[in-house]
This record gives C-alpha cells, sequence and structure tokens, in this order.
C-alpha cells in the first residue's frame, strides 16, 4: 500500500527541457515502474521551471484538475506561493476539484519498488511498512537509509518542503499513513520556525493509532537567524527545536536530539 501514489500513477513533468528536469525526469523513468508512469513533459517557452515561472507552473496543474502537484523549484517568491494559495482556495471554495500540492522546496515523494517523483536517491529506498514524513529532504534520505539498513522498508517517504507557504503539511501526511492499512509506524522531521509540527503532534494524541518517533532539526539555532529553509525561523516562543520537542514528547512520540537515533529507536517500538 503506498499514499499518494503507486505504480499505476501517471505523471507530467513541467519544464522537461531544462538540464535540471530533463535529468531527474530520466533518473525517475529508471527508478521502478518509471518509464511507465512519466507519460509526458511540456516546456514553458523556455528550458526548466526557474522560480519566477513555478507558481504558473502548479497554477496550470491545478486548472487542469490534476490530483496532485509536486513542486520540488527552490526559491519562488513567497508573494507568488501567497496568490496561488488563495486561488486554490477560491477554487475549492467554488466547488472545484481540489488539487493537492507537495512543496515547494521539497524533494518529493516516494513509494519504494513502486514509483518515485522528485530527487531523491532511489537506491536507499526498499519496499516496507515505515512512513516517513519531513520538511528537510536531506533528513529523509538520513532517515530512510537508516531504516533500510537495520532491515525495516518504506511504505512511502514523503518530503514536505520547508518554505514559509506550502501545500500539505504534517499533519496531512500523518492523517494518511494512519489510514494506510500498510504502514505500521512512521517517523516525522520537523524543523524550527512554524506551528506545524506541534499541529500534527496535537492531532496524533487524538487520532493517531501508530508509534510515531520524532525529531526537530535546530536545537543550538540561535533566535531570529533562518536557518537553510526559508521558512526555519524562530519567530515566537513555540516554535524552537525545544518547544516542539516538548509538545511531541507530551503527545506521545517517542523523541530524539540525536538524528543518527531515529530508525532504531522506531525498531524498539514495533
Amino acid at each position: 500500500m503506498s499514499i499518494f501514489i503507486n505504480k499505476n500513477t501517471r505523471i507530467i513533468t513541467q519544464g522537461i527541457t531544462g538540464k535540471t528536469g530533463q535529468f531527474h525526469t530520466e533518473k525517475c523513468q529508471e527508478y521502478a515502474n518509471g518509464k511507465e508512469c512519466f507519460v509526458a513533459g511540456v516546456n514553458p517557452k523556455k528550458a526548466d521551471v526557474p522560480p519566477p515561472g513555478a507558481a504558473a507552473a502548479i497554477w496550470e496543474a491545478v486548472e487542469a484538475d490534476l490530483d496532485l502537484a509536486i513542486c520540488i523549484t527552490e526559491g519562488i517568491p513567497v508573494r507568488d506561493m501567497l496568490i496561488l494559495r488563495n486561488k486554490m482556495k477560491a477554487k475549492e471554495a467554488a466547488g472545484g476539484k481540489k488539487t493537492l500540492l507537495l512543496g515547494p522546496n521539497c524533494p518529493g515523494l516516494i513509494t519504494p519498488d513502486e514509483v518515485k517523483i522528485g530527487i531523491m536517491p532511489g537506491h536507499i529506498h526498499r519496499k516496507g511498512r515505515i512512513g516517513v514524513v519531513s520538511r528537510s529532504g536531506t533528513l529523509t534520505y538520513e532517515a530512510v537509509g537508516q531504516l533500510t539498513e537495520i532491515g525495516l522498508g518504506q511504505s512511502s517517504a514523503v518530503g514536505i518542503g520547508g518554505d514559509p507557504i506550502n501545500g500539505l503539511k504534517h499533519i496531512d501526511v500523518m492523517k494518511a499513513f494512519n489510514d494506510d492499512p500498510e504502514t505500521d509506524a512512521v517517523i516525522m522531521i520537523g524543523e524550527i520556525g512554524g506551528p506545524d509540527e506541534a499541529e500534527a503532534a496535537m492531532w496524533c494524541k487524538e487520532n493517531m493509532k501508530k508509534p510515531i518517533v520524532g525529531f526537530i532539526a535546530g536545537v543550538t539555532a540561535p533566535a531570529g537567524k533562518r536557518m537553510g529553509h526559508a521558512g526555519a525561523l524562530i519567530s515566537g516562543g513555540a516554535d524552537t527545536a525545544d518547544a516542539k520537542l516538548e509538545i511531541m514528547e507530551a503527545c506521545g512520540f517517542t523523541v530524539t536530539r540525536n538524528p543518527s537515533e531515529m530508525a532504531k529507536l522506531l525498531k524498539a517500538l514495533l
């Protein structure tokens, strides 16, 4: 079982003629059922989908009533994403089809041994029953690599991205994993900045039936200094790593401050 995508998903690459779009589409086609899944590519009259054109490309997918748009692009202007989010909400409020958005500034989504959409290294994944969701791309790979190394595979691994305005949040992915009969447990990875991890944790406390290991990047980050992702900025009291870890622990997560322990802790919970 998987969440969001599987071997029957059909995919279009927007910006396929650019060097980056072409390279990663080829890598996705080479992985598992990629040759059947990737059916088309488009070029918006210029090579690639650079940041200034990315929000328009997402809106094009939304207007076409696609089920899911995955945006890897980093550096999209926040104002562009704000306008896009409002247009997506207005379309839905008027009774239009809801298109899910993953990203921007994310590594994408993979269902091991079936299909990958994004820039993650396919070879570190193996099919299994553990879900992974993360705001950080490299920490997604870290969790996946650890799980594979100790003999646990993944049902799906989801990178939600680190921008201030994005699509699917931790809570949305946790709901999907909770509903998936073939996901037994989840590793949830967050970062400093914003309320998303706390909101997901509080939902999980009331609803989640599966064990969760939680990690927050940025324990040593100073307040007011942006760290890596545009959304990773401590602005208030409750968005520090310590505050988020405390909330997650209070909500029943097994938390760690050491990212090298994530898979080991999860195995002990099974």
